[in-house]
C-alpha cells in the first residue's frame, strides 16, 4: 500500500492485517488477506489489528454473481457480496481471482472494476492499480485485490469482474474475506469472515445463442404496446438467453449526450441499424428505436458473444403513439392514465391506488401526461439522445378528455430525458366522472380505453 496516502488520513496501520477488518482506515489495508493460497493463514489475529475470530466458510457472507456457477470467458458481469452481522455497524471487504492452476504468485484470474470511489484495485506490490502505468498491475505484481476505500454501512459491495478470455484459464475460485466490525476500536470488535467460489469456464465459450419469442419484439406495453414502433420509441424484447448480466444503462456510458449501444456485448439491430440498449436481462431487453427504419415491416435482431437471433418483424412507422397508462394504472377492470400536476401529485380520483397521493382535476386544471412513438419534433432530436431543448409537434397534434379538445401548452420531448414526450394539458369544460384520454398526431390515434377521472 502507498503509506503517504495513509499518512494522509492520519492513520498508521500494521502490516500484516487482514484488509477487509480495517473499517477504521479509509484506504483499505494490504493486499494479500483474501485467504488465498499462498497468503497468511493467520490473517489478523497475529497483528495488533482488529483479532477475529476468523470464521471461513462464513454463512455471513453471501457471494452472488451473475454467471451463477460458470463464467463466459471475456464477458464482464457483476459481483453482489453481502456481508451480514447483527451485532455489526461498519463493514470492509477484500476479493481476489485466482486461476486454480498455475504459480501462486501469478495466477490472477481476469480483471476487476470498481463502481464507484468507495472501492478501488490494489496490486499484490502494495501499489493502487490506477497509479501503475498504463493503468494495469506490473507483470512482477499481476495479482489483483479489489477492496473498500471507504467503509460500508449496509455490508453490500458491487463490482464488475471480467474474467480471463479462454477456456483455457480452467476453473478460477473468488476469495472473499471480510471484516464486521461494532465500531469499537481494533483490535477488539470485528469478525472476520471469509468464504469462497468456484467458477468453471462456460461449456459454450461465446455463450449460447440468443432467441427472441415468437412475437416478442412489441413496442413498450405500459404505452400501450403494439408491433408499430417509431424511431425514437421504446422496444420491448422478450426471449432467452438474450444477455448474460441484468441492468440498466449508466450515465457515464452516454457520449456526447447520446445513449450506449451496446451493453455488456449484447446488441441490438432494427432494420439493420444499430439501437440505443436500455435495459438487459436474460429475458427481456428494452432498447430505443434509431432513427432512419422504414415505414414497413422490418427486422429486429439480438447479437451477444453466443452469435445473432433469428430475425422478428415488426412494423416500422412515422407516427407511432401511445400514453403513459401502465397495468398498475388499472383500477377496478378500467385502466387509467398516469397524469400529475406541477407539484407532483397525481391527478385522478382521491384513494384511486394505495399509497400515491391523487387530486381530482377540474376544468382550467393544468396537468402533465407522458407519451412515446409520437415521432419528429421540431426542431429534430435525434433517436438515443437526452433531450435538451425544447421542441414542439406542430399544428397536427390533438388531445381530447372525455370527447372535448384540450388545449396543450407544451407538446414535445421532455427535457432531460430519451424519447419520452411530455404535454402539459389544460382541463377543459367537462361533466364529472371518468374519460377518456386520447391523443392525435397525423391522423394517427394513441390507445384507446384510457380513462382520466375529472370533477367539475
Amino acid at each position: 500500500m502507498i503509506r503517504n496516502r495513509w499518512i494522509h488520513f492520519g492513520a498508521a496501520i500494521a502490516v500484516g492485517c487482514l484488509p477487509v477488518l480495517l473499517w477504521a482506515y479509509a484506504i483499505g489495508p494490504d493486499a494479500g488477506k483474501t485467504g488465498a493460497p499462498g497468503e497468511d493463514p493467520a490473517s489478523c489475529t497475529s497483528s495488533s489489528c482488529h483479532n477475529g475470530p476468523i470464521t471461513k466458510d462464513a454463512s455471513g457472507i453471501e457471494i452472488l454473481w451473475e454467471g451463477g456457477s460458470s463464467y463466459q470467458p471475456g464477458f464482464k458481469q457483476r459481483f453482489t457480496i453481502k456481508v451480514k452481522d447483527g451485532a455489526a455497524v461498519r463493514y470492509g471487504i477484500q476479493v481476489s481471482a485466482r486461476a486454480d492452476s498455475g504459480p501462486l504468485q501469478t495466477n490472477q484470474a481476469g480483471s476487476f472494476t470498481p463502481l464507484s470511489p468507495d472501492m478501488f484495485v490494489l496490486c499484490s506490490n502494495n501499489r493502487e492499480r490506477s497509479l501503475s502505468p498504463g493503468g494495469v498491475c506490473p507483470a512482477t505484481a499481476p495479482v489483483e485485490y479489489i477492496e473498500h476505500s471507504t467503509p460500508s454501512a449496509t455490508g453490500e459491495f458491487a463490482f464488475d469482474w471480467t474474467p480471463p478470455a479462454n477456456t483455457s484459464a480452467g476453473s478460477v475460485t473468488i476469495y472473499v474475506a471480510a471484516n464486521a466490525s461494532t465500531g469499537r476500536n481494533a483490535p477488539q470488535g470485528a469478525k472476520i469472515l471469509q468464504k469462497t467460489l468456484k467458477l468453471q469456464p462456460s461449456a459454450a465459450p461465446g455463450g449460447i445463442q440468443p432467441n427472441i419469442s415468437a412475437g416478442g419484439a412489441v413496442s413498450a406495453s405500459a404505452f400501450g404496446g403494439g408491433t408499430k414502433v417509431a424511431a425514437g420509441s421504446y422496444l420491448e424484447i422478450f426471449g432467452k438467453d438474450l444477455a448474460l448480466a441484468t441492468r440498466s444503462w449508466r450515465g457515464d456510458e452516454f457520449v456526447n449526450g447520446k445513449a450506449p449501444t451496446n451493453l455488456e456485448n449484447t446488441q441490438v439491430s432494427i432494420d439493420g441499424k444499430p439501437a440505443f440498449v436500455y435495459f438487459i436481462s436474460p429475458g427481456q431487453l428494452n432498447v430505443v428505436v434509431p432513427d432512419g427504419i422504414a415505414e414497413a415491416p422490418i427486422q429486429v435482431v439480438v447479437k451477444t458473444p453466443g452469435g445473432s437471433s433469428d430475425p422478428v418483424l415488426v412494423t416500422g412507422a412515422k407516427r407511432a403513439p401511445g400514453i403513459l397508462a401502465p397495468s398498475s394504472f388499472i383500477v377496478g377492470g378500467k385502466q387509467y392514465v398516469v397524469a400529475q400536476f406541477a407539484d407532483g401529485a397525481y391527478a385522478g380520483k382521491e384513494s384511486l391506488i394505495a399509497g400515491l397521493s391523487f387530486r381530482t382535476p377540474k376544468p382550467g386544471d393544468r396537468i402533465i401526461i407522458y407519451g412515446l412513438g409520437f415521432g419528429a419534433t421540431s426542431p429534430a432530436i435525434p433517436a438515443g439522445t437526452i433531450t435538451s431543448i425544447a421542441s414542439d409537434l406542430g399544428s397536427t397534434f390533438r388531445v381530447s378528455i372525455g370527447g372535448v379538445t384540450a388545449a396543450t401548452e407544451y407538446k414535445g420531448l421532455a427535457p432531460n430525458f430519451v424519447g419520452l414526450y411530455q404535454f402539459n394539458v389544460v382541463v377543459p369544460n367537462l361533466q364529472a366522472g371518468d374519460q377518456e384520454v386520447l391523443m392525435e398526431i397525423d391522423g394517427v390515434k394513441t390507445q384507446s380505453g384510457v380513462y382520466l377521472t375529472t370533477a367539475n
